[in-house]
C-alpha cells in the first residue's frame, strides 16, 4: 500500500526575508525616503517655510500622497484650498501622484 504524498513544509523566512518585506509595506525604503524628501520639498515651496514646519508629508506610494497638518486652520487651509496646487506642484517635481490626502494630526 502507498503512502499518501505530502506537500512539503513551505521553508521558514529569513530575517533578511522579514525585514526587506516590512521595509517594503511601511515605504522605509531608499526610493520611499526620497519620495517624501521630495514631496516635504515641494510642500515648503507651495505652502512657505514657516507653515510646511506644520505639515509633514507621512507618506508617498501607489499614488497616494498623505500629508499630516498638526493645526485644524493650515488642515483646511491644504484639504480646501491649496489641494490641487499641491498635487500639480508634486506632479511637475515627477513624483506620480494622483491623489492628495490631507489629515488632521491626532493629539
Amino acid at each position: 500500500m502507498a503512502t499518501p504524498s505530502r506537500k512539503p513544509a513551505p521553508a521558514t523566512p529569513t530575517l533578511g526575508d522579514l525585514l526587506q518585506h516590512v521595509i517594503r509595506k511601511e515605504g522605509l525604503g531608499k526610493k520611499a525616503l526620497q519620495g517624501r524628501r521630495l514631496a516635504q520639498k515641494v510642500l515648503a515651496e507651495v505652502i512657505g517655510e514657516n507653515l510646511s514646519r506644520h505639515a509633514h508629508v507621512i507618506s508617498v506610494k501607489t499614488g497616494v500622497a498623505v500629508v499630516e497638518a498638526d493645526s485644524a486652520p493650515l488642515f483646511q487651509e491644504l484639504e480646501g484650498f491649496r489641494r490641487e496646487e499641491l498635487t500639480e506642484a508634486l506632479r511637475n517635481a515627477g513624483l506620480k501622484v494622483r491623489e492628495l490626502r490631507v489629515r488632521l494630526k491626532q493629539s
